[in-house]
């Protein structure tokens, strides 16, 4: 009687197992290294929203923004506020945020620095500091990225 070659149930029973034991390490590593890139991809994204929203706020000057600490006109002090619509709110030909920006929040203060005393006169402030936090929300946590500027009125 020829006997024929092949593996037992035992035997594929330990080469599964010592296989499952081998690859478990890598399926954990991929698992890790896709959420450590999720999380660059939204610190990236929090970065170039912040850079751009102090670039316009720095952009507007000095007066338009003691303005708005009086008043409030231009709408730019705010907590929670949505990436949404517009990059350049007025701008019509402007681009709009993606849709995927909606999960970042954005919160703006000014601060005025008070009034100075210049050679025995006193004067108004020269200086508005600015403070910008993007806010986004990962699985396990919450993220806050805080971008900060002074905006100053030179004396002529």
């Amino acid at each position: 009687m020829k006997k024929k070659k092949a593996f037992t149930t035992a035997e594929m029973l330990v080469t599964v197992m010592i296989f499952s034991l081998g690859i478990l390490p890598l399926i954990v590593l991929f698992q890790n290294s896709h959420k450590q890139t999720a999380q660059a991809k939204n610190l990236m994204i929090a970065q170039s929203i912040g850079r751009t929203i102090i670039s316009e706020i720095r952009s507007m000057g000095f007066d338009a923004l003691a303005e708005e600490i009086k008043s409030s006109k231009y709408g730019i002090v705010h907590t929670n506020r949505e990436v949404t619509g517009k990059c350049v709110a007025g701008d019509e030909n402007s681009i709009e945020y993606p849709e995927y920006y909606k999960r970042f929040k954005t919160s703006v203060r000014l601060e005025n620095s008070g009034e100075r005393t210049v050679n025995g006169v006193t004067k108004p402030a020269n200086k508005i500091r600015v403070e910008l936090d993007v806010e986004w929300q990962e699985p396990n946590r919450k993220f806050t990225l805080a971008f900060g500027t002074v905006v100053v009125k030179y004396d002529t």
